[in-house]
């Protein structure tokens, strides 16, 4: 019987896990689902995320797929899971794909956004969900800098120390910010990110609303390519993966991407 390929999207309250990649001593959303299918299936099943989310955050729509050669309806494996899995993992959707399709390399686009809150008293219930700054942001400030950090870029300045990738050059399409009474809403549209670089650029933004840098300074750190220049980090509470969008691949790929809406 040939394998079968299920194409999964999956939410997750990241604040008890160690980041999305599977690792041998600690809690991670990947090692988490993997044991929860491998236990279904009753034989080991790995899985392949879209984008390795860090330790502590969140996610509305990642991606991950898997393998297996049994005949089950992909609406039997959204229930199962969902009853399995741990209530912070919540599986949104289950479909089956074409050989073609690779949830890392097929990825077209890839939303995210960050969520400060900012007001004097922030509701315990938000804690792990946002990061709050008490000092008044100026959004307007902030969004007359915004095209520094869009386009083509070698963003080596705003990658985490220990990474090693083999071209720190990456692609943002657009960078928007967004307001409701006391939230503020950083979007970032990208077909990838390096580790920490939404972060780093978050806390650049907020440090150049408060006069702590100047333009100059975030032209500065794509000159030199330093990683220390660029020091502020935004906490890792405040961001969510939003969705990933996919390249068309097939007739049926299409088909099974309007399910996912």
């Amino acid at each position: 019987m040939s394998k079968k390929i299920f194409k999964c999207v999956v939410a997750y309250n990241g604040t008890n896990y160690y980041g999305w990649q599977r690792q041998k001593d600690a809690p991670t959303i990947q090692g988490t689902i993997e044991y929860t299918l491998s236990k279904f299936f009753n034989r080991e099943i790995k899985i392949i995320g879209a984008s390795r989310t860090d330790a502590g955050v969140h996610a509305f729509g990642q991606v991950f797929s898997f393998q297996i050669d049994i005949q089950i309806p992909a609406a039997n494996i959204k229930s199962v899971l969902n009853d399995l899995l741990p209530p912070d993992i919540r599986i949104i959707s289950v479909n089956e794909v074409n050989g073609n399709f690779n949830p890392r390399y097929n990825v077209k686009e890839k939303f995210y956004r960050y969520v400060i809150y900012n007001g004097k008293l922030l509701y315990p219930f938000y804690n792990n969900f946002c990061w709050h700054i008490t000092q008044k942001i100026n959004t307007e400030k902030i969004c007359s800098i915004l095209n520094l950090f869009e386009g083509e870029k070698n963003y080596f300045s705003f990658s985490g120390s220990g990474t090693d990738y083999e071209s720190y050059i990456r692609k943002i399409n657009k960078i928007k910010i967004k307001t409701k009474e006391k939230w503020i809403f950083i979007d970032f549209f990208a077909k990838s990110f390096l580790n920490f670089m939404i972060r780093k650029i978050t806390g650049t933004l907020i440090s150049f609303s408060f006069d702590k840098i100047k333009k100059e300074d975030i032209e500065r750190m794509f000159e030199i390519q330093n990683r220390t220049i660029s020091n502020t980090i935004a906490p890792a509470q405040g961001l969510y993966l939003v969705k990933i969008i996919y390249e068309r691949i097939s007739k049926k790929s299409e088909e099974l991407e309007e399910n996912d809406e």
